[in-house]
């Protein structure tokens, strides 16, 4: 029969989940409020942080992605030119031509 490995304990009752469920265990309600409070303002924080990247993208000054290649069809911004897409598609050097004109 081959060795039991070290770390490989795959039950529930490791020592790190019996350190936890007792530390759990001897916590107060006085704690418990102030972790529950700190998770809240984390997710707080954590979503204002998202929100204000999405703004930040929002307020680039490219709009929506509303103007489509009529040959390959890709969305583009208004404004933009096709760079990297034409290249990672490998387009010759007519085509490329063509999509930046358009």
């Amino acid at each position: 029969m081959p060795r039991k490995r070290k770390g490989a304990d795959l039950s529930r009752s490791t020592s790190k989940a019996r350190k936890l469920r007792n530390s759990r265990s001897e916590r107060t309600e006085e704690q418990i409020q102030q972790q529950n409070t700190d998770a809240r303002v984390r997710m707080t924080r954590l979503h204002q942080k998202n929100q204000k990247i999405h703004e930040m993208n929002a307020m680039n000054g490219n709009g929506a992605m509303d103007k489509e290649c009529p040959h390959c069809h890709a969305l583009k911004f208004k404004m933009s030119q096709l760079g990297c897409v034409a290249r990672q598609e490998k387009c010759n050097y007519l085509k490329l031509k063509h999509h930046l004109n358009h």
